[in-house]
């Protein structure tokens, strides 16, 4: 057999495999429980000082998941969206997140997974509030999670952390000087359905 012919061989019989052990579909789920800080601000606002903010939200995306001997791997893009009230400080961000799973099944219908998390952040809003930029609009961190598989459906929770600060600063509130900082770090627990399409 020519070389020619071994290499068509050799790519059909990847494709062949590859598409019984290549999974996409979509994703959502709703993000319950996520925290900042707001720090160092002045006395105006010395009841918001470390007040830990509760935020919630939702996230909806794509994954493509690979199917190996003993583990899975599952990169993923997903938009989120957050929002809190504290103090009567009306706090909104959206974030563009590529997460890649590594998953292993420990169970027939259960499989835990960890990974990295790369992310994109929007200019976070306070309102009445300017804010300077933020130090920096890409991020990565970690997650971990438990996936429950039900057929092509599957139900995911996941704890997402940022790896380092990423802050900004407060600066005016309707016009008067103010101090303090707001931590944007991402810290959430989310709930999610995901979907087979293949």
């Amino acid at each position: 057999m020519s070389l020619k012919n071994q290499i068509i061989v050799f790519l059909f019989l990847m494709t062949s495999f590859l598409h019984g052990q290549v999974e996409y579909g979509l994703k959502a789920g709703i993000i319950v429980n996520a925290s900042g800080s707001i720090t160092g601000a002045t006395s105006d606002f010395s009841s918001v000082e470390n007040v830990k903010e509760k935020l919630s939200g939702y996230y909806f995306g794509g994954f493509l998941e690979i199917d190996l001997p003993i583990i899975y791997i599952r990169p993923e893009l997903q938009f989120s969206s957050l929002n809190t009230d504290i103090e009567n400080l009306t706090l909104s961000q959206s974030r563009l997140e590529a997460p890649i799973s590594i998953g292993f099944e420990i169970l027939p219908l259960l499989s835990v997974f960890a990974g990295p998390s790369l992310r994109y952040d929007t200019q976070p809003k306070i309102e009445n509030f300017s804010l300077s930029k933020l130090e920096s609009n890409t991020s990565i961190g970690i997650h971990m999670g438990v996936r429950l598989h039900l057929g092509d459906l599957s139900i995911g929770i996941r704890y997402d952390r940022g790896l380092k600060s990423n802050e900004i600063l407060l600066l005016e509130n309707k016009g008067v000087p103010i101090s303090g900082k707001v931590d944007s770090r991402v810290n959430q627990w989310s709930l999610g359905l995901a979907y087979n399409l293949n």
